[in-house]
């Protein structure tokens, strides 16, 4: 069979909407790792903890809004609205990590055994 051919047999030919299944179930659980790990942190840093917290919900309502099916003129509203979102999330994201408590030195991040 020719490479450029595709088979009747790929699940994507059968329903393409599947693809917009998938993307929206890899923002929930990318929202669902976010507020697994900022429950982790809360235990170290309640402050910075709720921040990743935060982001959760926001992560989970850009995913649900990317792919819903708008008319086409609605499209670059959406895709604008879900870029300013990401762009604010990466803007929080970078404050907490410049402005967090860091280590004073290495031996408090790696204990030494032995």
């Amino acid at each position: 069979m020719p490479a450029d051919r595709t088979s009747a047999d790929d699940p994507e030919d059968l329903d393409p909407g599947l693809a917009r299944e998938r993307t929206r179930l890899a923002w929930a659980r990318t929202a669902i790792a976010f507020a697994a790990v900022g429950a982790v942190v809360v235990r170290k840093d309640v402050i910075d903890g709720l921040v990743v917290l935060a982001g959760a919900p926001l992560i989970w309502a850009i995913g649900h809004f990317a792919v819903l099916r708008k008319r086409p003129e609605q499209a670059s509203g959406r895709l604008l609205a879900v870029t300013v979102s990401v762009i604010v999330a990466a803007a929080l994201a970078t404050l907490v990590a410049f402005l967090g408590h860091s280590p004073a030195s290495l031996d408090q991040i790696l204990p030494r055994h032995g």
